[in-house]
């Protein structure tokens, strides 16, 4: 369970790129309370539309020969989102290595002042043939590093 200072500690100003969205009720259950799996949903959008601000879509990268596989996905859930809630889903790539890059990502409810949860994804750049990992291509890197700040992504 995460601790108070993980519920309330508001590192927004860390994020560059945010989305906003509004809870349907096919992502709540009788209650009209969020189904967990439904943040999975709000962090793929977050992510997926972090990658069009960048001129980057997936079409783009496999026109490029490769592909890209999710190898780790986590969510801290700190307080329940309702139907009808408007959220802001902030995402950032907070690190990369030679094959792989971690994103993390924050929903936050404006009307209420609460983060609702907090996660991350790994991904790993595949060859789509041989489903082995191949270097994230330069095209990609750099987008993220003239949007992020070289300074602000850590290495492996």
């Amino acid at each position: 369970m995460a601790s108070r200072a993980e519920r309330t500690a508001d590192d927004r100003s860390l994020f560059r790129f945010k989305i906003s969205s509004r809870v349907m009720m096919s992502h709540t259950d009788q209650e009209g309370i969020v189904n967990n799996i439904s943040f999975f949903i709000y962090l793929e959008s977050g992510r997926f539309e972090y990658f069009r601000s960048l001129g980057l879509t997936l079409s783009d990268i496999k026109a490029q020969g490769t592909g890209m596989a999710m190898v780790e996905s986590c969510c801290s859930f700190l307080s329940p989102l309702f139907f009808d809630d408007v959220i802001e889903i902030f995402a950032r790539i907070d690190q990369m290595g030679t094959t792989s890059f971690r994103m993390r990502y924050l929903i936050y409810v404006p009307q209420r002042d609460v983060i609702a949860a907090r996660g991350h994804t790994v991904s790993v750049f595949t060859d789509p043939v041989t489903r082995t990992t191949q270097p994230i291509p330069v095209s990609f890197r750099d987008r993220v590093v003239a949007f992020e700040g070289d300074g602000t992504i850590s290495t492996k």
